[in-house]
């Protein structure tokens, strides 16, 4: 089982590589609380800063770690509470983009990446 760790100092482009080598047919989206999406350049404590209003601040959490048995919505949920950035777990189906809603949330990563491969899901690319 593979672990993904998060810190402040990870860039958001590192950690998306990360999750798609462990999950390869989800997408973990991070997104600014207007909707935007946070700049793949950044790091974690940059966008935590831009997130909340203000300034580079230090996360109040040393690390996330992002293990195969941790629920979708868990993941979700811990994600916005360390680092106060929304993250939204997306999967590909015949080239559209959906969450993974209600009938996944409580699926397991592996579970649901496994599951998504067997229903015909697309990889995932960046």
């Amino acid at each position: 089982m593979s672990e993904i760790t998060v810190n402040g100092r990870t860039k958001v482009i590192s950690f998306y590589n990360a999750f798609l080598k462990a999950y390869p047919y989800l997408h973990a989206d991070l997104k600014y609380p207007d909707g935007k999406s946070v700049d793949k350049e950044s790091t974690i404590a940059n966008a935590r800063g831009k997130s909340i209003g203000g300034a580079y601040t230090p996360t109040n959490e040393a690390d996330l770690s992002v293990r195969g048995n941790l629920n979708i919505g868990t993941f979700e949920k811990r994600f916005k509470e360390i680092f106060s950035i929304t993250c939204q777990v997306h999967f590909k189906r015949n080239g559209k983009w959906a969450v993974t809603g209600q009938k996944y949330d409580g699926m397991t990563l592996n579970e649901a990446n496994a599951l998504l491969k067997e229903e015909g899901a697309e990889l995932i690319k960046l």
